[in-house]
């Protein structure tokens, strides 16, 4: 019966573990914009990419901005884009603004992708590629059709390794249960 009775302990314990992992806490890594430019279609090469490393099959669950853009005429400055992918596909596209011509503006919020049903993984590589591209290529090229002149991306993600002191937790948890167990059986 006592047997029973720790295997019961150790199966409560576990399942508030894996609770705790679960219910990790949001990362935040933040990405400069400040004389990024924007050439061509995505996928074409010369267009501004940023890899960043979240480690592996990191969940990306929200992205906040603010920052400074300019359209150079005849681009708009809806046409100017960021993609927000892993090694995979998987990902969202975030357009700049949402004004239909030339000129500077300010933007600034944020989203969280779990609530729009959009969060997604990265693979195992960790990896979230940027690229900062047109919807629509307006000017000749090699000249930028516009640029992100300052600001940041915040990129919140959840980590699907846990954090050291998460196993710290969960051996001090066991041992502790195991030490509750023996006492009892004597």
């Amino acid at each position: 019966m006592r047997k029973l009775k720790f295997v019961r302990a150790l199966m409560f314990f576990a399942a508030v573990a894996a609770a705790g992992i679960a219910g990790a806490a949001e990362q935040y890594q933040v990405v400069n914009l400040t004389g990024i430019q924007s050439y061509d279609v995505a996928g074409t090469p010369g267009n501004a990419v940023i890899d960043l490393n979240l480690g592996a099959l990191a969940q990306v669950t929200s992205v906040s901005w603010n920052f400074d853009i300019t359209a150079h005429d005849p681009s708009w400055l809806s046409e100017m884009q960021v993609s927000f992918t892993a090694s995979n596909g998987d990902g969202v596209v975030f357009s700049a603004s949402g004004t239909d011509e030339s000129g500077s503006e300010h933007q600034e919020g944020s989203v969280n992708l779990n609530d729009l049903g959009l969060a997604f993984n990265v693979g195992a590589d960790g990896k979230l590629h940027l690229e900062f591209s047109e919807i629509y290529k307006d000017l000749p090229p090699g000249q930028a059709d516009g640029q992100w002149d300052s600001g940041s991306f915040t990129i919140g993600y959840v980590s699907a390794v846990p954090e050291p002191s998460t196993y710290a937790m969960m051996t001090l948890g066991l041992l502790a249960v195991g030490a509750v167990a023996r006492r009892r059986q004597r």
